[in-house]
């Protein structure tokens, strides 16, 4: 065979392959990607870096009072117009400056202390932003999977009810049933039609609700990994929790500026020194006058109509409000936790109940069926009324999976979790 037929062959069986492989399905979504996913699409991180950002600029600026500052300066003036006594001709200067605040009785030391606290508060604002994050996704991912189990269920229901139906308008026709027990079977069928048709509106929001979590919206097929039992009730110390360490450097920040307010009433010593040039014309001055000065200050304020005492007022009011939210945060936190693990422990109760009551109901419905088709005493509402208490426990699974579920999310939200 010619090389070139060799190849064309190759590229015909290459192409052929292609052709004939199914296309694989992308990988399901699961929990993790979808809170990866949505850690990076969520604009609240960004919030919150962007507020943690602006602390650490803060921070900066109040630690800068703690270094001197240098500063230049050059000027020539001149007023002829004015008589020479006053004016005395003239001044050039070029100089070099040096401030510096030596002593304020640590003022300056307590609002750069103060301007720390906020920002690590800041800081575990992010934290505590993530793990928001993290509540809102595992909700919508935990309900699209009970909004699917449900339209699951209701599908299946539809198709046993149709099946049903059939099997009655049968025996309408053989006089073993009359006409009024086919409509009470049509009628519950349609009611299972109009559920069924309510479930999958509950799963397409559920859809798009998560979808635009994880940065992809208008996807009405998204695939998402089922889950097997459920995870365990997490634990932690609240103490550790970014709310309360958040409202405890609160707290630490308001006292730190009542340092600082209480020695506004406190003297205070700076010092200068100037180098360079100052005098009349600028050849004079360079060649003569060279040198250099320095300045010292002591300043006390005597009276400023209340201002100091206001701002002492202001910082106490600031830190006895911060260990009121304090308190009220660690309130609103021990009643949430404790109110998400009786829901929890209500969930797994209900569950076990479920577990053991599905096969009692579905064999009470197969023996009342079986009753009414072999024209023993079982009525048709008696048939209606098995089935449904079957199909409505058979729900209840996905809701109570779904609570348990999500106390276990807000129970993580409330402890710092971002995992």
């Amino acid at each position: 065979m010619e090389p070139s037929c060799r190849h064309l062959s190759a590229a015909v069986l290459a192409t052929a392959i292609v052709c004939w492989t199914p296309v694989a399905r992308a990988a399901s979504i699961t929990l993790s990607d979808a809170i990866d996913r949505a850690l990076h699409v969520a604009p609240s991180v960004d919030v919150a870096a962007a507020s943690s950002d602006m602390s650490v600029a803060h921070v900066r600026e109040q630690r800068a009072p703690l270094f001197p500052t240098i500063g230049a300066g050059a000027e020539y003036y001149q007023a002829p117009g004015y008589n020479e006594v006053v004016t005395n001709r003239g001044l050039s200067a070029a100089m070099l400056t040096l401030d510096y605040t030596a002593w304020d009785w640590g003022r300056r030391r307590a609002l750069l202390r103060a301007a720390e606290y906020v920002n690590e508060a800041s800081r575990l604002g992010v934290t505590a932003a993530r793990a928001q994050i993290v509540f809102d996704t595992s909700i919508a991912y935990f309900d699209l999977l009970r909004a699917r189990g449900e339209q699951r269920a209701l599908q299946d229901s539809l198709e046993r009810m149709t099946r049903y139906v059939t099997t009655i308008q049968a025996l309408e026709k053989s006089g073993r049933v009359i006409t009024n027990d086919v409509l009470k079977f049509r009628t519950a069928r349609d009611s299972a039609e109009l559920a069924l048709d309510a479930a999958r509106s509950n799963s397409e929001r559920a859809t798009a609700t998560l979808g635009i979590l994880i940065g992809e919206p208008n996807q009405p097929d998204l695939d998402i990994a089922s889950l097997t039992g459920l995870p365990p009730e997490p634990s932690g110390d609240l103490a550790q929790s970014p709310v309360m360490q958040a409202a405890q450097r609160a707290i630490a920040s308001a006292n730190s500026q009542i340092e600082a307010a209480k020695a506004e009433r406190l003297p205070t010593f700076q010092v200068a020194f100037t180098t360079g040039f100052v005098g009349i014309d600028p050849p004079e001055t360079v060649s003569h006058n060279f040198g250099g000065s320095y300045d010292g200050v002591m300043s006390l304020p005597i009276f400023d109509g209340g201002l100091i005492a206001s701002h002492i007022d202001q910082a106490k009011a600031k830190a006895h409000s911060a260990t009121a939210q304090a308190r009220q945060a660690e309130y609103i936190l021990k009643k949430r936790v404790a109110d998400a693990s009786l829901r929890y422990d209500e969930a797994k109760r209900q569950l076990d109940i479920l577990l053991r009551a599905q096969p009692t109901a579905d064999d009470n419905f197969g023996l009342t069926w079986s009753r009414f088709l072999g024209g023993g005493s079982a009525t048709m509402l008696e048939v209606l009324d098995a089935y449904q208490q079957a199909e409505q426990l058979r729900l209840q699974h996905f809701d109570q999976e779904f609570n348990a579920r999500e106390a276990v999310a807000e129970t993580s939200l409330l402890f710092g979790h971002t995992q």
